[in-house]
């Protein structure tokens, strides 16, 4: 397949490089980034990228907290700051605060820079049109919330900001990065008897997963009342408005339904995978753990989590923080021979834009199509045979659009840059040598 190449490194920094000395930076540039790890990541993304349009100077994101996520974790606790502000060197400049005599004129307070409130999906000429004008004239802007607010299609040289941010600068910080390195190696020792390859699997079954769902499992009215109390809980009335309208067994014909252990186990068994096989779960705290988790561990008895690798000392300092657990289970996911993906969301998103891009665009991940499994789990009447051919017919097809690559001749992305890099990201491969970007982490040999 010819992946196509549109704009080499050196003339992204050409580019931003000239309007920097023609003007000098604008201003300053200030965003909240809300959510969990990788919708944080995205707003970072997107944070660099709209810098690089302002040609704004970009003050170190703040991270929003989040009554769900509860995690009070920033940048630094995240990323390694410093790697950051020097791989974007040259592209755009990067500080970790206000300067002093600026931030004086809001009484030290960021809280009380006017926000500027953006519309989701924003083209590059409305940050242009609407907001470039107030930097101007402030000499800083303040963005929140953050989430989505940059168009996927934006020019060539912008989106290798992107690029650049989210596969060079973007480095976990040195705690997560030396536990998950571990846990990566105690994987790969547990799966001897297949070569140190093993299978990762994001299940989305945690009880916050479960009751955003609104699907119904096998608690009945004990399960009602405990998800109805969680839902009002962490979203306020949010499920009680007068037009929010769910209907569970719709929602699961639907495919929406996050799918339990035990579905998962009949899938990936069906589809070939024998007892034999190394999984690692990455999750949270499931719902219902141990009853729910039990039929799977039945049927792969050589099941890891970063729990059972990681002792109890070493996972300490992460307990409590959602993000920084997040990241562990991203890193060991991302190095798997196969991914395996069982619900929507930034994770699953980026994790496969992230295993495409380092292998180049060949790298297993299992999406399996919900509607057709939960129509086949359903029948009652199915034989094991028959269930296999789907499940294996449903396998090809998954590795079909897993092999996809946006279409270049009329391009105008609507997808996701951060689930297909390519063919946008593709150069970064091929002029890492020459421009000094590293690979944030690097594929085991």
């Amino acid at each position: 397949m010819k992946v196509h190449k549109p704009c080499p490194v050196p003339t992204v920094r050409r580019h931003l490089s000239s309007v920097e000395v023609s003007s000098g930076p604008t201003g300053y540039l200030i965003v909240e980034a809300n959510g969990g790890l990788n919708q944080q990541r995205s707003a970072i993304c997107n944070a660099v990228a709209v810098a690089g349009i302002l040609n704004a100077v970009l003050v170190i994101p703040s991270f929003d907290y989040n009554s769900v996520w509860k995690d009070p974790s920033e940048f630094r606790d995240i990323y390694d700051e410093d790697h950051f502000i020097a791989t974007l060197e040259g592209y755009v400049k990067v500080v970790k605060e206000l300067p002093n005599e600026l931030l004086s004129r809001y009484d030290h307070n960021i809280t009380n820079i006017p926000h500027l409130r953006v519309e989701a999906w924003a083209p590059a000429k409305h940050y242009l049109g609407k907001v470039y004008p107030v930097l101007q004239e402030q000499g800083v802007v303040r963005i929140a919330p953050f989430a989505n607010r940059l168009a996927m299609d934006v020019p060539s040289h912008i989106q290798l900001l992107r690029c650049i941010t989210n596969y060079r600068a973007l480095r976990f910080s040195s705690p997560i990065s030396t536990l998950a390195q571990k846990l990566q190696n105690r994987m790969i020792e547990r799966s001897s008897m297949t070569g140190g390859k093993y299978v990762s699997v994001h299940l989305r079954f945690e009880e916050d997963m479960v009751a955003f769902s609104c699907c119904l499992y096998d608690g009945g009215d004990a399960e009602k009342f405990e998800m109805d109390s969680f839902r009002e809980k962490g979203w306020k009335g949010k499920f009680k408005k007068k037009d929010f309208d769910f209907v569970a067994g719709r929602n699961r014909i639907d495919g929406k339904c996050p799918l339990t252990p035990l579905e998962v186990g009949m899938m990936l068994r069906a589809m070939g995978f024998d007892n034999n096989t190394s999984i690692y779960l990455a999750s949270g705290k499931l719902y219902k753990a141990e009853q729910n988790l039990a039929p799977l561990l039945k049927m792969f008895p050589l099941l890891y989590t970063k729990e059972s690798l990681a002792t109890s000392d070493e996972l300490a300092p992460f307990q409590g923080y959602s993000s920084r657990l997040a990241a562990l289970d991203y890193t060991v996911c991302l190095f798997s021979e196969v991914f395996v993906t069982t619900q929507g969301g930034n994770f699953p998103h980026f994790l496969m834009g992230h295993r495409r891009f380092l292998y180049n665009g060949h790298a297993k991940t299992i999406k399996p199509d919900k509607r057709m499994l939960v129509s086949l789990l359903e029948n009652m009447t199915i034989s094991w045979k028959d269930f296999k051919d789907d499940m294996d017919a449903m396998l090809l097809e998954s590795d079909r659009k897993g092999m996809m690559i946006p279409r270049v001749r009329k391009f105008n992305r609507k997808n996701s840059i951060y689930t297909f890099p390519l063919p946008e990201c593709d150069c970064l491969q091929s002029h890492d040598s020459s421009h000094g970007l590293n690979h944030t982490l690097e594929p085991p040999r």
